[in-house]
């Protein structure tokens, strides 16, 4: 039996602000699951197919997830992070400007770039986020391809680059850790980073990108690692419940299984699908709804321009 001695003690944050910079990862599904099939379905290299940045394959459905994490730690200091840095170059230059991104990269006060996976609308757009702070420090999960890794060079990245192995926390700054979560997935997809902090007074906060290890399995972790974990007071990022908006009796247990953590703010974004969060209404789950601004097409997720506050 696990014992509170063991548990990971990752300190604590006085508060935490979360910038949905672009959840919206596409605006047309049906589009990009067509290119998928076309170019030789879900197992096929991503790589080759020919979306922007690589090519202009229907390049207006692409746009691209990022949030900007603004943390203050126990001592009164002052922390940015981005996490993941979207898909279309030409998108997330637009709300990187309309948000002011560009202008903290420019001056130094972004520290880190997260990036969850390497799925493109993820990871694509990370010129974006280059050209205005090369030197950047670069975190990534362990199982990133080759292609990857070369894309990284030829955008010109000149800072740290940091590989998160599965299952092993990194403390970014007391208050919070990075955890790589050993995964396959779509597009030959491995690994995703997930990001976890802890709220003065309030529990534990789960940060995702897509939640491709499942979003059951991502709080349980948080329960048996840290320090706190047994008291979930948010949920940020895609849920990865029913993207695709299909259905069953598994994915409403899983709805009914949310209830159970005592969450107190349930923000998603485009992964969880729109079914999913129509789902946890109806069940009262805490869901903060969206402004369906700059590009986001639903309230039911908090989009492009909404802020989480956590504190």
């Amino acid at each position: 039996m696990t014992t509170v001695q063991s548990l990971l003690d990752i300190g604590v944050l006085n508060r935490l602000r979360i910038l949905c910079i672009s959840e919206t990862g596409w605006f047309d599904t049906k589009e990009v699951f067509d290119d998928i099939r076309d170019a030789g379905g879900a197992e096929i290299d991503q790589y080759a197919i020919p979306w922007p940045p690589f090519g202009d394959l229907h390049k207006d459905n692409a746009a691209g997830f990022a949030a900007l994490l603004e943390a203050e730690t126990a001592d009164g200091a002052q922390h940015r992070v981005l996490f993941d840095t979207g898909w279309n170059p030409a998108w997330m230059d637009k709300r990187f400007a309309e948000e002011g991104i560009d202008q903290l990269l420019k001056d130094g006060q972004i520290e880190a770039l997260v990036i969850s996976h390497e799925h493109f609308d993820h990871f694509w757009g990370i010129g974006s986020t280059l050209r205005h702070c090369p030197h950047i420090t670069l975190y990534i999960p362990e199982g990133f391809h080759p292609k990857g890794l070369t894309f990284i060079k030829e955008q010109g990245h000149t800072g740290r680059l940091i590989t998160i192995p599965p299952d092993q926390p990194l403390l970014l700054f007391p208050g919070l850790a990075i955890v790589n979560f050993p995964m396959h997935t779509l597009l030959r997809v491995d690994g995703e980073n997930v990001l976890y902090a802890r709220i003065r007074d309030r529990g534990m906060a789960m940060m995702t990108g897509c939640g491709h290890g499942g979003v059951l399995n991502l709080l349980d972790y948080a329960r048996r690692t840290f320090q706190g974990g047994d008291r979930i007071h948010a949920l940020y990022g895609g849920l990865h419940i029913a993207p695709l908006e299909d259905w069953d009796e598994s994915r409403d247990r899983m709805v009914e299984s949310l209830g159970q953590y005592g969450i107190a703010k349930l923000a998603c974004n485009h992964c969880t699908g729109r079914r999913a969060v129509e789902k946890m209404l109806e069940t009262g789950l805490p869901v903060l709804r969206g402004s369906a601004r700059n590009g986001s097409q639903n309230e039911l997720f908090v989009g492009n321009g909404d802020v989480v506050e956590l504190a």
